[in-house]
């Protein structure tokens, strides 16, 4: 994955290892600056930083569109003769739990020679869900039926929308948005399910909707083989154990 950003007399060319990277993924960068100018360029405010853009914001360029994650080790304050260029390697590690790429947000790396965001070079990041989670999530549509309606992340979890199959024994569940986050090396799993419940009065009875949680922690212990292979047995036990939560017995 290649950026290119122009800041005259800059040329500034960015060069990523990858294309797409997982949650806790390492994401190496080399940022090559060529003066294309007759004069000497100081450059005193060069910046490689990894950043959360909210992407509405992103298209209209307005203030506040980008949340700094990290800032990347450069040496600043260096001179780049006429005609002359130079390049800086830079290896970013994504948080284990780092927000992915959805509609509303996207990791990004921003680069150039400023000491303001808005002035910077904006090469969108495209983060994907752990290989763990991703597995959790997958198991739901191919051993429970249910439908992913679409994956966004927040405060740390990543979360899939997903619809329900027609069963009997869900028969009273609309909806259920399941969370995953990382806590060490344990996983936290939250499914909140919207589900239908019958309110009884003197003269009828009305359908309300309601929210149902179950919370579980898997110590890595218990989810995992050697080698970080996950236990496909363990994963649909503790996902039947939380449907039966809301299972209408039928």
């Amino acid at each position: 994955m290649r950026g290119l950003f122009l800041q005259q007399p800059l040329e500034l060319r960015l060069e990523v290892s990858g294309d797409t990277f997982n949650q806790g993924a390492a994401v190496p960068c080399r940022m090559v600056i060529k003066n294309h100018g007759s004069v000497l360029v100081i450059l005193d405010a060069l910046a490689l930083t990894l950043a959360l853009g909210a992407l509405k914001k992103v298209k209209a360029k307005q203030d506040g569109a980008f949340e700094v994650t990290k800032q990347g080790e450069l040496e600043h304050t260096t001179e780049l003769a006429p005609h002359a260029e130079l390049s800086f390697s830079h290896t970013f590690t994504l948080d284990i739990n780092s927000p992915i790429s959805d509609k509303a947000q996207s990791p990004y790396l921003l680069y150039g020679n400023s000491a303001q965001i808005a002035l910077l070079g904006q090469l969108p990041l495209t983060v994907t869900v752990h290989p763990h989670i991703r597995t959790i999530f997958e198991t739901m549509g191919t051993v429970f039926n249910f439908v992913n309606r679409g994956e966004t992340s927040k405060n740390g979890w990543t979360s899939v929308k997903l619809k329900p199959p027609e069963s009997r024994r869900l028969s009273f569940v609309d909806e259920l948005n399941l969370s995953c986050r990382f806590n060490g090396e344990a996983l936290e799993v939250r499914y909140i399910f919207t589900v239908k419940k019958f309110a009884t009065s003197m003269v009828k009875v009305e359908i309300r909707k309601d929210k149902t949680e179950v919370l579980q922690r898997w110590e890595p212990a218990e989810y995992l083989f050697g080698a970080g292979y996950v236990q496909q047995t363990f994963i649909e036990r503790m996902i039947e154990a939380a449907l039966a939560e809301v299972s209408s017995g039928l």
